[in-house]
């Protein structure tokens, strides 16, 4: 026998009822999403349930966008850069953005805005060095101590920072052995004046002009 409309609509309203009291990740879906990577245009997709990127979104991001063909939030992008980190230990980063061309440059460490971006920006941007978990356990185990006059910080996400001239820093480092000092031998740090070093996650980055 043929169900007729009538007791077809009663499930129908039922289930249109239940929508607004599902959670958000049940009615989560894939978002594609364009970025730009030192002046390359480059697609990825996040999930719009999830709770880190709306956490990290301001109002003015979501109510504005981004820049210019730029569609991904910025957090999208800084998880792009740092796919080792979890959200806890990349939240001492923020995003290097080039406002004339349009593009992001790269990450360092720092205070963000509204969008992510660095609130200072300047030209220091940050990798991730060929250093062991040993190494980094070293950086990680010096915190609150100075060593050649250089003070290894740890912030509320659990990194620690050393920051100061490429000289001091090298100084440092040289106390907790070979290897931590050949961290600051990373190619982008050989001629900048001053360094920051940033030991999270169980990795070492290197942040220099």
């Amino acid at each position: 026998m043929r169900p007729s409309r009538r007791s077809l609509s009663v499930p129908c309203i039922a289930l249109a009822a239940l929508v607004p009291m599902l959670p958000a990740a049940a009615l989560a879906k894939p978002e594609a999403c364009l970025t730009s990577l030192e002046g390359f245009p480059t697609a990825l997709a996040y999930d719009t349930g999830d709770e880190e990127v709306r956490a990290n979104r301001s109002i003015r991001e979501r109510w504005l966008g981004g820049y210019g063909r730029i569609t991904c939030p910025g957090y999208v992008t800084l998880r792009a850069m740092t796919p080792g980190l979890n959200d806890r230990e990349r939240s001492v980063f923020c995003l290097q953005f080039d406002r004339e061309a349009n593009t992001y440059t790269g990450f360092a460490e720092g205070k963000r805005d509204a969008y992510l971006h660095c609130a200072k920006p300047s030209g220091a941007f940050c990798e991730k060095v060929n250093a062991s978990a040993e190494t980094a356990g070293k950086v990680a185990g010096a915190a609150g101590t100075a060593l050649n006059g250089v003070r290894a910080v740890e912030n509320s996400a659990g990194a620690v920072v050393l920051s100061g001239t490429t000289g001091s820093v090298s100084a440092a480092l040289s106390n907790l052995g070979a290897t931590a000092l050949a961290t600051v031998t990373a190619p982008a740090a050989l001629t900048a004046a001053a360094v920051t070093v940033v030991a999270v996650g169980g990795a070492v980055y290197v942040c220099s002009e």
